[in-house]
């Protein structure tokens, strides 16, 4: 009588026990799923993220080398025009051989060919560094001098169909950069 008992209850604990283990991987299998399911939506989403920046820096890169590519041909162009326009005066006669020196040559060379040291050169063009005792600031001075002020004194005034043909060819050369480097 109670292994008939102890029969008639194990059928059914057992249907129920199964129950509870086959739900309980059912679920388990669910919500791996829906957790995987999410992981990949967030590995697309990032990747979407990532495709779009991507996109981004290079249009940024090929922007920035774009008006790079126009500032190389302007500042190409204004040097031509200056080179045409000392070539010019050279040819007329108008420089002094310090001028054409100051046209052609480097800061250094200019000093290595007249002898000359960044103090002397200071003084012979009466500058003011911002610390005259400072080597670095008297040199700093002396070649932002050579290089921005002294060219525009080593020019000359050219006859006005040679000045107008030198400033034509550089507003052509201009424009002709801006329709080979377009910036949008």
């Amino acid at each position: 009588m109670i292994t008939d008992k102890i029969n008639k209850l194990t059928l059914p604990a057992t249907i129920l026990i199964a129950s509870i283990v086959l739900g309980g991987f059912f679920y388990a299998s669910q919500v791996n799923k829906q957790h995987s399911i999410e992981r990949q939506q967030e590995i697309k989403i990032e990747t979407e993220k990532q495709d779009q920046l991507a996109k981004e820096l290079k249009e940024q890169q090929a922007k920035e080398e774009a008006e790079q590519a126009l500032n190389t041909c302007i500042t190409d162009a204004e040097e031509s025009y200056h080179s045409q326009w000392d070539k010019e005066c050279k040819t007329l006669g108008e420089l002094t051989s310090k001028c054409i020196d100051v046209n052609e040559l480097s800061y250094d060379e200019y000093l290595k060919k007249y002898g000359l040291t960044s103090e002397e050169y200071v003084r012979q063009r009466s500058l003011a560094p911002t610390d005259p005792n400072d080597p670095a600031s008297v040199r700093f001075s002396a070649t932002l001098d050579y290089i921005f002020k002294r060219p525009s004194e080593c020019s000359c005034r050219l006859p006005i169909s040679t000045a107008d043909r030198f400033s034509e060819s550089l507003e052509k050369d201009k424009t002709e950069c801006f329709k080979r480097y377009p910036q949008k």
